[in-house]
């Protein structure tokens, strides 16, 4: 009767571990920068006709972060948001928001790791173009209508790679590259480029 029992015990403690079993949990937050542009696209004015075509294209600037579980060796999954502006003439800007679920697989050579990935989520875009400069030092009241406001959300999906490297095993230094793809409601105005990454993550 003990010699099952012991066998039992024995065959428990050599039972293997899941492959996607907790592992660790990291976090942390990051600024970027990239050049995004965006197609053409026209602006017309109250009785229809063109007041100008436009693309814009420069640096953008942002800042966002991420929340991931650690599943056995390589597999990660999570949650994303990043905001990232682009200013330019007559001080328009472009402001694009987005955020969703993350996946990606990790690997560890020495102190750091590289990983590989992709956000699936969504977003919302807001443009302000001004096509008349404002005066030196004006400070009035005075209605223009020669400004256009365009605001629309939108699906993505968001491949991303990079690389970590431990200055602690609590605390890693990120750097990633990302692409947007607008999947859902292509827009003229949309603006995309490659973005980098640079930041640090908190690991448990």
């Amino acid at each position: 009767m003990i010699l099952p029992l012991l066998s039992l015990a024995v065959f428990a403690q050599e039972k293997p571990k899941s492959k996607l079993a907790y592992s660790g949990f990291s976090g942390g937050m990051m600024v970027h920068t990239g050049f995004v542009q965006s197609g053409e696209f026209s602006l017309k004015n109250d009785d229809g006709t063109l007041a100008k075509t436009m693309r814009f294209s420069g640096a953008a600037f942002g800042i966002g972060g991420q929340a991931r579980v650690h599943l056995g060796k390589h597999l990660r999954v999570g949650t994303e948001g990043y905001v990232s502006d682009y200013f330019y003439e007559n001080k328009s800007y472009t402001s694009l928001g987005w955020g969703g679920l993350l996946a990606d697989c990790a690997w560890e050579i020495k102190r750091f790791t590289l990983f590989a990935g992709g956000t699936f989520g969504g977003g919302a875009q807001k443009n302000l173009t001004i096509l008349k400069k404002p005066a030196d030092g004006y400070e009035g009241f005075d209605l223009d209508d020669k400004i256009s406001y365009r605001k629309y959300s939108f699906l993505c999906a968001v491949p991303f790679a990079g690389a970590e490297f431990a200055l602690t095993k609590k605390i890693h230094l990120v750097l990633k590259v990302d692409y947007i793809f607008n999947i859902s409601n292509p827009q003229p105005d949309f603006n995309t480029g490659t973005r980098i990454y640079f930041g640090f993550s908190f690991c448990r």
